[in-house]
């Protein structure tokens, strides 16, 4: 009889055992499908480089952040830093565009450095000034996100959007409600109003002060985004044939003469030199030393 009810209670034990295991196991989160990465993941020639796949992936680096931590600095995996040096680690603008100088391109988000690129185009003349003008900074074509995932950056399809409602691309001219206007307005020519146009189809720009949608200027230029080394003095006033703002045979009130150092010696030498970059292309018309509207 012991025996009967030693198996009886082994028997009942093992149902018990089999109902709590079910129980158990329907209450259990599927186990995640944990992968190592690929042999090519550290290989920037790889197709299965980890650039390239958080490219293919929106740009989502937050799912690295469980093995390789919050900050990058190393978790369950190792760290990302030794790499990756920059402020932010992998979310450095120059992780994905830019170089160690500037954060913007070259290189462009697909590794181009060429200026015959979209992505790359005359953004380094721009920022840099050079000689020609005034540096223009990112904000002013840009929006400049503070994250990686703030609103407006990685959250739509390319192209970047170039928005120029910045002052400078802005700047009126022949404007007689200017603070300045005592001896500068042309009642014969309208108040030149710029309304900035970037295509993204042809890459040009339009109708902005910037290249010459001023008074007295070539308000016809639209130059191309990739071809930078094309600018020169009548692509934004005068013509092909001359530097001379509009003359009043082309329809404007500039004087004919090219001695421009005569009256705008502080920007520009006998030679037609740009010698005070910050003072060209700046919104304010440089006149016997002094910056006015116009």
């Amino acid at each position: 009889m012991i025996k009967i009810l030693t198996k009886y209670s082994a028997f009942l034990l093992v149902l018990i055992s089999i109902a709590a295991c079910s129980e158990l196991n329907e209450n259990i989160p599927p186990v995640p499908d944990v992968k190592t990465h690929n042999s090519g993941f550290a290989d920037t020639s790889s197709s299965d480089f980890h650039g390239k796949y958080i490219m293919n992936h929106n740009w989502d680096m937050i799912s690295c952040q469980s093995c390789h931590g919050e900050n990058y600095s190393g978790g369950s995996a190792p760290t990302c830093l030794n790499c990756h040096t920059y402020a932010g680690g992998p979310e450095n603008c120059t992780t994905c565009h830019g170089s160690s100088t500037s954060g913007a391109p070259p290189k462009d988000i697909n590794g181009n450095t060429s200026t015959s690129e979209r992505g790359v185009g005359a953004h380094q003349i721009h920022l840099n000034g050079n000689s020609d003008g005034r540096a223009v900074d990112c904000s002013e074509c840009h929006y400049i996100p503070g994250g990686v995932y703030s609103v407006g950056h990685v959250d739509s399809d390319l192209p970047a959007e170039v928005l120029m409602n910045n002052p400078r691309a802005n700047v009126t001219t022949n404007d007689d409600s200017s603070q300045f206007n005592y001896f500068d307005i042309d009642p014969n020519q309208i108040r030149y109003i710029p309304n900035p146009v970037y295509n993204s189809s042809d890459l040009t720009c339009s109708n902005t002060y910037c290249h010459g949608y001023f008074k007295n200027g070539n308000i016809d230029n639209i130059p191309v985004w990739t071809e930078p080394a094309t600018s020169a003095c009548g692509s934004c006033h005068g013509d092909s044939s001359s530097p001379l703002p509009k003359i009043s045979g082309a329809g404007g009130s500039h004087p004919n003469s090219l001695n421009c150092s005569l009256c705008h010696g502080g920007v520009v030498d006998v030679n037609l030199n740009i010698i005070n970059p910050s003072k060209h292309i700046d919104g304010l018309l440089n006149l016997a030393g002094n910056d006015i509207e116009f």
